[in-house]
């Protein structure tokens, strides 16, 4: 008996119809433009979100009444110092995206000596576009004097019957604070009708937890800006590897490990919870798949003119291509995240990046997506085919998710712990080969290892395809449920003769 006459007999073009309909048939489903639209509709939240929320932010006057006279100036000049760092941050995170790497460093010769508007006129040079949409973050807290000059009178304002006048426009006062001695002791009362902490309270904490430290280190003759400058000159543990291969070797630091050495493991990380979700969401679609048509006839109608072969595979292949279709966002934007971060990201996440994309990566991503979604994917169909309805598919789903849960956490052990003996363990097992595999590909270990993982996953995706082939022909003629399963595993696995 010959290899080929074990095989099924498969018509491509069958094959190709099924495969076809099952993609058809999802792809002018909302859902699905809903899914694969999600991460273009996430960043469009993610935009809109925070400019929804400053604009509905209103803008709130309040006054300091300051008994003492020492304090009030102080609190006012902190927050436009805060705001001032709060508009080079901005500036700086957009300059990320919109300067050149290449000018990079006289943006911030700019920014650091002539301020954030002359930042923002080379942003605008640099990137008009953008700069157009580019609005400056505001503080919408604004200090007005206190239009009486003690707590009781200003009562009215805080009940809010009686308003402050700001460029001849009536306007509500948020709130007062109130700064006094009593018992010797500097006090300070915030009073509002807001039940909200207000921006002023925060403020003013910062502003006296700042006076309490340089009254701490006054008698000293230290200061906060000392503090500071100490603490940026303390002493740091370098990290380094002697594996690292390097051209200089004269360079001590040549060998010093840096973020772009943890790029690569973040990227492992990304690639190996895309092909969780890839293998999750196409399983998942394939159980649904099968039980619907088995549930409405339609798998014993398609079996008067396909074989159950031609039905398997075609399902498998359909499934695959409309995974792929919804992943596609996910993939246009990752590459569109490479180039972004080659033009304008710093030079040593881009070379983070570039070692992240070997050329194991590379050879070896693709096969371990293909086996993971087939191993997955044929046991997922063999479970269709053994349900009788959506509770039973349920009921199924439930195992298959707690699997694949187990399996996916040897991502954040690949990154915290890339040389854990679990994730070796784990790159040997079928169940969370493809995740542990890829997540070991940056530490670069033995290619005997990968391709035993590879081997180990191409057997256990033979024996599963099998086994799921025997079980989705059986499920579909038999009728499927649980006594059914007994009844094929009675025969089948344990060849009993059923009476």
């Amino acid at each position: 008996m010959s290899f080929a006459s074990v095989l099924p007999r498969i018509s491509l073009r069958r094959t190709y119809i099924i495969a076809r309909r099952d993609f058809l048939g999802y792809i002018k489903t909302w859902g699905f433009w809903l899914t694969a639209l999600g991460p273009f509709l996430g960043i469009i939240f993610g935009i809109l979100f925070p400019l929804v929320m400053s604009k509905s932010e209103p803008t709130r006057y309040a006054s300091i009444l300051d008994d003492t006279g020492l304090h009030a100036a102080g609190i006012e000049q902190l927050l436009t110092t805060e705001n001032d760092d709060l508009l080079s941050e901005a500036l700086r995170g957009v300059a990320k995206y919109t300067v050149p790497q290449d000018d990079r460093d006289a943006f911030n010769k700019v920014l650091d000596e002539q301020g954030v508007e002359a930042a923002r006129e080379f942003i605008k040079k640099s990137n008009p576009f953008v700069a157009k949409y580019f609005t400056m973050p505001t503080s919408k807290l604004v200090f007005v004097p206190p239009p009486k000059e003690t707590i009781n009178t200003l009562e009215p304002y805080i009940l809010g019957s009686q308003k402050i006048t700001v460029d001849s426009t009536p306007q509500p006062l948020s709130g007062v604070l109130h700064i006094f001695e009593k018992d010797g002791k500097t006090t300070a009362e915030f009073w509002s009708t807001s039940p909200t902490k207000n921006e002023l309270v925060k403020l003013t904490e910062r502003y006296f937890s700042g006076k309490a430290i340089d009254a701490y280190l006054a008698p000293a003759g230290l200061s906060r800006e000392q503090a500071r400058e100490v603490r940026k000159n303390a002493i740091k543990v370098k990290t380094f590897n002697p594996n690292k291969k390097t051209s200089d070797t004269k360079d001590p630091n040549s060998q010093a490990v840096t973020g772009k050495d943890y790029i690569p493991y973040v990227v492992a990380a990304g690639l190996s919870l895309m092909l969780w979700f890839t293998v999750f969401t196409g399983a998942y679609m394939l159980l649904v798949s099968m039980v619907e048509e088995k549930i409405n006839k339609v798998l014993e109608m398609l079996l008067a003119t396909t074989r159950f072969s031609e039905i398997f595979l075609g399902k498998l292949l359909g499934v695959a291509a409309l995974t792929l279709a919804s992943l596609l966002p996910w993939i246009l934007l990752g590459a569109l995240g490479f180039w972004g971060a080659a033009q304008f990201a710093d030079g040593a996440i881009a070379d983070g990046l570039a070692k992240a994309m070997t050329t194991k990566m590379l050879i070896f991503l693709p096969v371990f997506f293909v086996l993971g979604y087939v191993f997955y994917g044929s046991m997922f169909i063999a479970l269709g085919a053994m349900a009788e309805s959506m509770q039973d598919a349920s009921t199924l789903m439930t195992p298959m998710v707690l699997v694949l849960t187990a399996c996916i956490m040897v991502v954040p052990i690949g990154i915290a712990y890339p040389d854990s003996p679990l994730l070796s363990v784990a790159a040997w097992i079928p169940f969370s080969a493809p995740f542990a595999a890829i997540i070991r590909l940056p530490s670069d270990p033995p290619l005997w290892e990968t391709l035993g993982s590879v081997a180990v996953l191409i057997a256990a995706s033979i024996f599963v395809v099998w086994g799921s082939a025997r079980m989705f022909r059986h499920g579909v003629l038999a009728g499927g449920g649980m006594a059914s399963v007994k009844a094929w595993f009675s025969r089948v696995v344990f060849r009993r003769k059923l009476g």
